[in-house]
C-alpha cells in the first residue's frame, strides 16, 4: 500500500516550498517523496526524511535571516509548522513515527 505525503489543494505553496528546498539542498530522496515518486519503506528512510525536514527548517531560517527572496509569498515559520505536521502525519501512516521522534530528538539535542 502506498502512503504518499499528502498536500491539500490549499497547500500547493507549501508543497512548492518543500520542492524548492529539496532542490536547493540537492536532496533527490525528499523531492521524490514529495512528488509521489516513492515512499519511505524503512526506518533508515524515515530517518533520512526527518533529517531533511530539519535541514530544510535550518536553511529556511538562514534564508529568512539573510532576507533572501523566495519565489513564494509565504510565512516561513507557519509554513514549517504545517510541514512538520504533514511529515509527522506521513510517518505515522507509514509506521515510522518512532524514527521521526528519535531522529528529531537526536538532531535537536545539540
Amino acid at each position: 500500500m502506498q502512503a504518499m505525503i499528502e498536500f491539500s489543494e490549499h497547500e500547493t505553496t507549501i508543497k512548492g516550498v518543500v520542492l524548492y528546498y529539496s532542490r536547493k539542498l540537492e536532496n533527490q530522496f525528499a523531492e521524490d517523496l514529495v512528488l509521489g515518486v516513492n515512499d519511505i519503506t524503512s526506518a533508515n528512510e524515515a530517518r533520512k526524511l526527518t533529517q531533511f525536514f530539519w535541514d530544510m527548517a535550518d536553511q529556511a531560517a538562514e534564508d529568512y535571516q539573510a532576507d533572501e527572496e523566495l519565489e513564494f509569498e509565504v510565512d516561513l515559520e507557519s509554513c514549517m509548522e504545517r510541514l512538520m505536521n504533514i511529515f509527522i502525519g506521513y510517518t505515522k501512516r507509514t509506521g515510522f513515527n518512532q524514527q521521526w521522534i528519535e531522529e528529531s530528538n537526536r538532531i535537536n539535542s545539540t
